[in-house]
């Protein structure tokens, strides 16, 4: 009697146990998340500034802001629904972006501008903090995954019904999506 009570302690601080491990990378996943959307979103905010400081370097280019504002704003919209959209519209915004920078490169008197340098690196620095937090939300999914794919947490991870989490991927996305990614007409540009 006192090995089988034993037994069933044994085996119910097993499955607490991994419970709480589950728990755990389940919550590392979702803040590493916000982690990303807190990036995004820096992303999205700083897009309007560029766009009206170049507005002002260059006024006859309107078609060119309005493009580039749609797609933030898609982008924007975006944040709050699944992982691939969020891909989907981040891989517009940052083809966009880069076409907007090609633009801005062959047209010296828009980089001339030290508002507009300033924000230019500010958006370079916020792009390699969305890597680094694609990175860390990765190796979280990575190890949440794996914990639901291995005996015996596998079996807990079914009484709490938890699912794969998605990898987070532009690269994936910008592939899939090619053929849905708006065209940003630049004047001058060669297509």
């Amino acid at each position: 009697m006192f090995n089988l009570i034993i037994g069933v302690v044994i085996l119910i601080g097993g499955y607490v146990y991994l419970q709480n491990r589950l728990a755990a990378a389940k919550n590392a996943v979702s803040n590493a998340y916000a982690g990303i959307q807190v990036q995004l979103k820096r992303r999205h905010d700083l897009v309007p500034a560029l766009v009206d400081a170049v507005r002002s370097a260059i006024k006859h280019e309107e078609k060119l802001f309005d493009q580039i504002l749609a797609v933030r704003q898609e982008a924007v919209t975006a944040l709050d629904q699944e992982i691939e959209k969020v891909e989907v519209a981040e891989a517009s915004l940052t083809q966009g972006l880069r076409e907007f920078f090609a633009y801005a490169e062959d047209h010296p008197e828009i980089t001339a501008t030290q508002n507009i340098s300033e924000l230019q690196k500010q958006l370079e620095e916020t792009e390699d903090q969305i890597a680094a937090s694609r990175r860390l939300y990765n190796g979280n999914v990575e190890r949440f995954n794996t914990q639901l794919d291995a005996i015996p947490s596998n079996w807990v991870a079914q009484t709490m019904r938890l699912e794969k989490a998605p990898f987070f991927g532009l690269s994936a996305s910008e592939a899939k999506s090619a053929s849905h990614m708006p065209k940003i007409d630049l004047p001058g540009a060669q297509s």
